[in-house]
């Protein structure tokens, strides 16, 4: 077949499956936090996702440590994603705040507040969370399109396990990560004639066990260095990273070592290859941990992450773009609906290099980043939303991305009780009812001190 050559699709009808108030696709953290922010405030509500569980970039690539929640000791980030910390704690899934340093092999390491977690647990805690909120729940079913009518989104088309149907919604928010339903819609992509090549490379983790986790930690950080340097003289490492992160039980090593660049994570062939490259790179680091690694001499591999850590794919353009400028300055909107703390976080797509830039103050987020510019009906949260390839370096830490669903979700059920669309939601309205909730929206709103969060008390059946 010629790559020209085009195949016409039959005209076919579609079931309605359902009518809903809200519908979001994608149920990383995101989706999650949009999902449940709607249901509680009376949104019919439903969530749909490909996989079979919740968490997205948490759970599925076992990216096991939320960052995202702190700037130095100041907390700027509350609302569900503290809640979900809570819930964590609460059947032994977390463990408090971890001192970390970012890049600590790098020509610039970054000492940070981070909270590891188990991933495993994460996915019975999320459960619960969407269960107790009343969000019907779409697992095994990916949305692929918009369904537009008379300029506005007003449902998706979702391919099941077996069948493609629709779903109607009076607002739809989008947080597949890839902009998959803003793009149907007819949503401009910011970049979207940038070669994938030069996009932040993937990561594929794993999770090691029988691992001497304080005999790592004691590890200085030159000899660090030294050791992602003959990492990468050997062939093994691509970027001068020894990444690590355990969770509450100790005795295990979530590793963030691979690096897979040159891919389109869009493009299912190229992340096929994406895929396969990134397991062959853990077995490559599991030999060299072992090795040359004290802590994992007697190491063993015992699980590779569902799928590979994507860090960038499309961006959407809407009604604000937030740029690098925005980011280190800690700039501040009149609509902004949550913050963030960054750090703005690069991987170089070539060489090896990591850029770490923390911002000066904590910035904010605005409400019009969410909106597509030029479609009505819709609203993005996560990776997906409006800013410049610096913007979301900072903007896709999980932290960071369950604010902005929250506040998408939150958007969304005000829209549908007031019958008005998201670009008319009284943002004021929407920051004050997001701040009563226990969401961070402003400065003033930050909490000093790095504290445990409470744990929270499980209403589902046990």
């Amino acid at each position: 077949m010629s790559a020209s050559e085009v195949l016409i699709e039959p005209e076919r009808r579609l079931e309605v499956k359902g009518h809903y108030d809200v519908v979001v696709v994608g149920g990383g953290p995101a989706g999650i936090s949009a999902a449940v922010a709607a249901a509680r405030r009376g949104a019919r509500t439903v969530l749909v996702e490909r996989a079979s569980f919740l968490g997205g970039t948490a759970t599925g690539a076992m990216v096991a440590s939320f960052m995202g929640f702190f700037l130095g000791d100041e907390r700027v980030t509350g609302g569900i994603p503290y809640e979900i910390l809570g819930r964590l704690e609460a059947i032994g899934g977390g463990s408090g705040f971890l001192d970390y340093v970012m890049g600590e092999a790098s020509d610039s390491p970054l000492p940070v507040h981070t909270y590891p977690f188990d991933s495993e647990l994460l996915k019975v805690v999320l459960d619960e969370l969407v269960t107790e909120a009343g969000v019907e729940l779409r697992l095994h079913a990916q949305g692929v399109d918009a369904v537009v009518e008379n300029g506005r989104v007003t449902g998706v088309v979702v391919q099941g396990r077996t069948e493609r149907y629709a779903l109607r919604g009076t607002v739809v928010i989008d947080a597949s990560a890839d902009g998959v339903i803003a793009k149907g819609a007819g949503a401009e992509i910011e970049n979207a004639r940038q070669d994938p090549r030069l996009r932040q490379p993937m990561t594929q983790v794993a999770r090691f066990v029988d691992v001497d986790m304080p005999a790592f930690r004691a590890l200085p950080i030159p000899e660090k260095q030294r050791l992602a340097a003959t990492g990468m003289e050997l062939g093994v490492f691509s970027q001068r990273l020894m990444s690590v992160v355990s969770s509450p039980h100790g005795n295990d090593a979530v590793v963030l070592m691979t690096r897979v660049s040159g891919r389109d994570g869009t493009d299912d062939a190229q992340l096929s290859l994406a895929e396969v490259e990134g397991r062959q790179r853990i077995l490559r680091v599991a030999g060299f941990l072992r090795e040359h690694v004290p802590g994992f001499e007697r190491s063993r591999l015992q699980t590779i992450a569902s799928w590979i850590g994507i860090r960038e794919t499309w961006r959407i353009i809407g009604d604000y773009v937030v740029t690098q400028e925005d980011i280190v300055t800690g700039r501040a909107f009149d609509d902004q609906i949550s913050l963030g703390c960054g750090p703005l976080d690069i991987h170089h797509p070539s060489g090896g290099g990591l850029t770490l830039i923390v911002p000066e103050r904590p910035f904010g987020v605005p409400y019009r980043s969410l909106l597509p510019a030029g479609v009505d009906g819709l609203l993005m949260a996560g990776r997906c939303i409006s800013a410049t390839h610096e913007g979301m370096a900072a903007l896709r830490h999980m932290g960071t991305v369950m604010t902005t669903g929250e506040a998408a979700g939150a958007a969304a059920a005000q829209a549908v009780s007031r019958g008005v669309t998201p670009r008319e939601v009284d943002v004021q309205a929407l920051r004050e009812t997001l701040r009563e909730a226990g969401a961070i929206v402003d400065q003033a709103d930050v909490v000093p001190g790095v504290t445990t969060p409470p744990a929270v008390s499980r209403s589902v059946e046990q």
